[in-house]
């Protein structure tokens, strides 16, 4: 009798199991290619972002080491932003521009203001920077 019970004892999947397990996975692909599209376009951003930021504290860094005198002269500065070059008048990252801005404060002052913009598909992008320059 036991031999018997062996003999038509099914083992394997069932049709519907195999059609649950087809629901299961079809329902969770489309969210899993969702939050790889998502982690993909935050991992962007926050890289441009990052070069933004360093390219921003890097130009800052370079306007007030041009002394109060050169800065105190506000016509050298565009009120456009301007392409970020490098020391041979190349362009260096296209999509990042950057504006300064020089405001006289009281006495022998001056505060820098920086901002570095970049487009991204659906608006434009900033980060903003701030120094001080004395005449002493």
């Amino acid at each position: 009798m036991r031999f018997r019970v062996l003999l038509t004892a099914q083992s394997g999947v069932s049709l519907v199991e195999v059609m649950a397990a087809l629901v299961v996975f079809l329902v969770g692909l489309p969210a899993l290619a969702h939050f790889f599209s998502e982690g993909l376009t935050t991992g962007r951003n926050s890289l441009e972002r990052t070069q933004a930021t360093l390219l921003g504290k890097g130009k800052l860094e370079e306007l007030r080491l041009q002394g109060f005198e050169a800065l105190g002269d506000a016509d050298r500065h565009a009120s456009t932003p301007e392409p970020f070059q490098d020391s041979h008048q190349q362009v260096v990252f296209a999509r990042f521009r950057w504006q300064a801005e020089v405001t006289r404060l009281e006495g022998d002052l001056l505060e820098v203001r920086l901002r570095v913009v970049w487009p991204w598909p659906r608006q434009t992008y900033h980060v903003s920077f701030a120094t001080y320059v004395s005449k002493h």
